[in-house]
């Protein structure tokens, strides 16, 4: 009886302690949701429909914001007894999908140190969020809420075609930064020479025909 009653305290207090890491939860997904919503406002005003991440972006700070946000899907020891029990994985999943497509924007204006280190991050991430769905899902496979289980797996299959999105993009973005940068030196090389050859007699118009080119 003693055991079981020890056994029946320390049950409880895992149940109170719950409820603080809920709230922890709950704020870092706050935080992120927060910070999307603002680029997407501060995209709107400034009429930049690709949503500039300004304040939200792919770097240290917001993966550790991300760890913290995506403890349900990463935790194995959830009963899933209820619908709540899947709803709150399956939501996880499903917001862990628009920050990784939120996050493709950042890319160009990363160096490539920088978009290597963080795109391998965020795919640990995300990789590790997936095993940890897939290894509870094979556990929990005679559950007969066979639903809810299928909702989940298509959940972690679009989490990682979100996932190959960034990386394609990823891998995209250094050479095409390049090969902008090299045609804008060739265009200044064209509009340097054009500017020196006319410049002792230039009127407004060619003055203004140089600006163009320079922007």
């Amino acid at each position: 009886m003693d055991r079981d009653k020890l056994f029946e305290d320390i049950q409880n207090v895992l149940y109170e302690s719950s409820l603080v890491i809920g709230l922890y939860i709950g704020g870092a997904s706050a935080i992120c949701a927060l910070a999307m919503a603002a680029d997407v406002v501060n995209g709107l005003r400034s009429k930049k429909f690709w949503f500039p991440c300004r304040y939200f972006s792919l770097n240290a700070a917001s993966l550790t914001l991300l760890a913290v946000a995506m403890k349900l899907p990463m935790d194995l020891t959830t009963d899933m007894f209820t619908n709540t029990d899947w709803q709150g994985k399956i939501s996880s999943l499903i917001f862990m999908s628009t920050v990784v497509v939120h996050f493709m924007p950042s890319l160009g204006s990363m160096n490539d140190k920088e978009i290597l280190t963080n795109v391998i991050a965020l795919g640990i991430l995300v990789i590790t969020i997936n095993a940890n769905v897939w290894m509870q899902l094979i556990a929990l496979e005679n559950y007969e809420n066979r639903q809810s289980r299928t909702v989940l797996l298509v959940a972690t299959i679009f989490l990682l075609v979100s996932l190959l999105a960034l990386v394609s993009s990823a891998i995209k973005v250094p050479t095409t930064k390049r090969f902008v940068e090299s045609k804008y030196q060739e265009m200044h090389k064209v509009a340097l020479r054009e500017e020196i050859s006319v410049r002792a007699g230039e009127t407004h118009d060619e003055h203004r025909g140089q600006v163009k080119k320079y922007w």
